[in-house]
This record gives structure tokens, sequence and C-alpha cells, in this order.
């Protein structure tokens, strides 16, 4: 009787553990907020990146699911959500759509260095105009945004004292870009000094390597802007003289000069 027993109640158990729901996985989750005729889209920059990101923005021990997709309803329309858990059940508390072609980043980084990871979405518009950077902030359940879009070419994060900066390369010309360091300052994004002359020798390879293969004003120009900005203002000059030797009347290297000067 009691071998009897003990077989009947491992079966129940058994059967009750088989039909618990299994939990589900991020996929699987997002799979579920999917408009219909979507897919995931995995955005190019970072390298690590994914098409969901897991982040407990709020520190209340369950990740929130950042997810990068394309809405494809005649035409595609590039969007973004934040999937949470709220009360055992998952609620999309967020989306933004996109105007580009693809996603060129989508990342997670302590803009503020507040402790809180920000939210960072790259649109990519065309090979020309480059890309619309968009950052979001966690407040109040929902991700909202912190500034103006940012347009860039290239970008990379630089993290000192628990803060990310932002690296922000435009291309004017060719293969040539402006390159800025920007900071958060609590109300706006601003260049900061100190970074950038750290980031600097990054630029200063580029360039020379860029040189190197072909002695063009643009190279010298894009130089000459990063020493300026660097405070190496002595190299400036120099990079100045060696574009204008190329292109005598070039208004960007004669403005530049000037602002040198003064």
């Amino acid at each position: 009787m009691i071998r009897l027993i003990i077989i009947l109640l491992t079966a129940f158990i058994c059967s009750t553990v088989h039909a618990a729901e299994k939990p589900k996985d991020p996929a699987g989750i997002a799979e579920e907020f999917l408009p219909a005729n979507s897919e995931l889209v995995k955005a190019e920059e970072p390298a690590d990146t994914k098409a969901i990101l897991r982040y407990d923005f709020d520190k209340d021990g369950q990740d929130e699911l950042v997810v990068t997709f394309n809405e494809k309803n005649g035409t595609d329309q590039l969007k973004a959500m934040v999937l949470k858990m709220e009360s055992g059940q998952w609620k999309k508390v967020w989306e933004a759509a996109g105007e580009g072609f693809d996603i060129h980043y989508s990342g997670l980084t302590d803009i503020d260095g507040d402790g809180v990871k920000e939210y960072l979405l790259g649109w990519m518009i065309g090979a020309s105009a480059g890309n619309e950077l968009e950052i979001f902030q966690w407040q109040n359940s929902t991700l909202h945004k912190l500034n103006d879009s940012i347009p860039y070419h290239k970008l990379e994060t630089i993290t000192q004292r628990k803060q990310t900066y932002l690296s922000v390369w435009q291309q004017f010309c060719c293969d040539a870009y402006t390159v800025e360091v920007l900071e958060w300052d609590g109300n706006k994004f601003a260049q900061d000094d100190k970074i950038y002359s750290m980031y600097y020798p990054k630029i200063k390879a580029f360039y020379e390597e860029k040189i190197a293969k072909m002695n063009a004003w643009y190279y010298w120009y894009a130089l000459a802007d990063a020493q300026v900005k660097a405070n190496l203002l002595q190299e400036a000059g120099l990079s100045i003289e060696k574009g204008l030797e190329m292109d005598p009347g070039n208004r960007r290297l004669l403005e530049l000069k000037e602002k040198l000067e003064k």
C-alpha cells in the first residue's frame, strides 16, 4: 500500500512539473510583442551588440529587454522597444521609430555617471548623410530622450571615471573627418578638452597613416583641426602650412589659420 502511494505521489509531482510553463527566453518574450511581418535587427555597432539587450534599468532585480526590429507592413519601419516585467507580466513600456534604412548603433553605457546606463540608438540615414544618434535615459519606468539627435559618421565611446564620453567623427571630405569628444554636463553635450587631449593620439595615428598613403590637403586640415582642439598650436600651424602647400587658396585651411593666429 505504501509503495502504491509513493508511486502515485511521484506521478502527480512529475505531471505537475511538466504542466508548469517553462520560463521563456528573451527571444520568446520579444516574439510575443513583435508586430506581424516583423523581424529582429542586430545593429552594426558596437561589435558585441545583439538584437535583444538585457539590462536592469530600475535595479529591481529583473532585467528589462531592449529590442531592435524591422516592422514590414508595406514599407520597412525600423523600431526599438523596451519590455518590462510588471506584476508578473511582460509589458511594452517604450517604443521609438527611426527614419533611416538600418540601425547603426544599439548599446548601453553610463553617459551621466550616475551608475545607471543610458541607451544609445543610432539610425543609419545614408552614406553621405551619415547617422543620427539618439540617447535615452530611464525615468519613471520608461525611457526618455536625453538630448537632440547627434549627427555622426563614426562613433566611439570612451569610459573614464565611471562616465562615458562620446567620440564623434563627422565626415567633411572624402574619408577625412573632424572629431569632437563630448561630455554630458547635466544639461547638454559639450567638448571635453581634457578627454580630447587624451584621445588625440588615436586621431593623430589615423591621419599619419592616411598621409603616408596619400598626401592630401584634407588630411592635413583634419589633423590641424584636431591639434587645435588638443591645444597643440605649434603642431597645428605646421599642419596647416603642409595643407596650403598643396592647395594655397583652400578656404577651410585659411579660416583655420586665421583662427589659430587669433
